[in-house]
């Protein structure tokens, strides 16, 4: 009987760590020599299935009060680390690949590395000072502010904190860099001398007059406003070629614009962007960028830095909405516009930013 009773007891084990994993420091001690349990550092759950029916190895990061989940939805996994509160409560640069996630204060606060499945270490190298990160032109790259006043630049630089050699400068100081966004490619976009210029190094290509209100790696969509209406303008970043969209266009830039445009999928069919309804409440739309139809979602929320965020198929978007929401993290039916969750309870998410790298052999 003994015997029998181990086998049940050691299968058991065996089946709880499968479901979740932990990596705990040792428990301190408290007032009277008491112990105290600190919070896991990682804390690993496996779910048993997938999520949103997704297939290949892309994982959705979340950015909550004092940690970072990740979320890998064809593994059907989700990683919960710990992160110390940050010092600032203004924007947050929030980057993620490859194996790894940057988070960076702008202001000049200390931020910190998540790396997939380990505890948090603050930033590395040049990326220890404050300023804006862009995702760089190759895995494992990223923008950097250096410098400030007449001197600020941006660098190109390792996610360990080397920089590369490679930068581009700006003059009149830096404020163009705090309203700057990436431009879905590997560079950034910044407004400057009347318009907003893709920048690269050696060169600021002019995109607009008008407002960038969404972003993608195949298309931007820009609002262009004459004395008596405006125009949406979906421009092909690689040739330069401009297109106005029919249908409705916008009657100015959608909230939050100037600051933090909205994202477009990655095959270049739709724009999810914040307006203002009727009652000034922000909620999502998706814009054809073929017909220029538009569609209002249930879904409230803010224009913010990684409010929302495509996967790698264009099949989801992934929405940080509104607190007041019953769901927070939402996803969107890209095909059929249904708003749902991913099945499964999560904190508060403030932020949100995608990995498409394949994880390293043997992780």
């Amino acid at each position: 009987m003994w015997p029998v009773l181990l086998v049940v007891a050691a299968l058991a084990a065996a089946l709880a760590v499968a479901v979740t994993h932990s990596r705990k420091p040792p428990a301190a001690t408290g007032h009277g020599g008491t112990p105290t349990t600190a919070p896991a550092p990682v804390v690993v759950t496996e779910v048993g299935h997938r999520l949103l029916g997704a297939t290949g190895n892309w994982a959705l990061f979340g950015l909550t009060a004092g940690e970072v989940v990740r979320i890998q939805p064809a593994q059907g996994r989700i990683t919960r680390t710990v992160v110390p509160a940050l010092l600032s409560t203004g924007p947050v640069s929030f980057v993620a690949g490859p194996d790894q996630v940057i988070i960076r204060p702008l202001d000049f606060v200390p931020g910190y590395l998540v790396p997939d499945g380990r505890p948090a270490r603050t930033l590395p190298g040049v990326l220890s000072n404050g300023g804006p990160v862009f995702p760089g032109p190759a895995p494992g790259q990223v923008w950097v502010q250096t410098g400030s006043g007449n001197h600020t630049a941006l660098s190109l630089a390792t996610v360990d904190g080397r920089k590369l050699g490679v930068s581009i400068r700006f003059p009149g100081g830096n404020a163009s860099l705090l309203s700057s966004s990436s431009d879905g490619r590997g560079y950034f976009l910044v407004p400057w001398a009347g318009g907003v210029y893709d920048a690269r190094p050696g060169a600021l290509h002019l995109v607009t007059t008008g407002t960038v209100a969404a972003v993608g790696p195949t298309r931007w969509l820009a609002v262009e406003c004459g004395s008596k209406h405006c125009a949406d303008v979906v421009i092909d970043p690689a040739s330069g070629a401009r297109r106005i969209l029919p249908g409705h266009a916008l009657s100015g830039p959608p909230a939050g614009a100037a600051m933090f445009p909205g994202t477009i999928s990655p095959d270049g069919s739709t724009a999810a962007v914040f307006r203002a309804n009727q009652t000034g409440t922000l909620t999502l739309h998706l814009i054809d960028l073929t017909s220029g139809a538009s569609y209002q979602l249930a879904v409230q929320g803010s224009p913010g830095e990684g409010t929302a965020a495509w996967s790698p198929d264009s099949r989801w978007l992934l929405v940080a909405a509104s607190p007041i929401q019953a769901r927070n993290l939402v996803a969107v039916n890209a095909r059929t516009r249904r708003v749902g969750d991913l099945g499964v309870a999560l904190p508060q998410v403030s932020q949100l930013t995608v990995e498409n790298t394949p994880p390293k052999t043997g992780k």
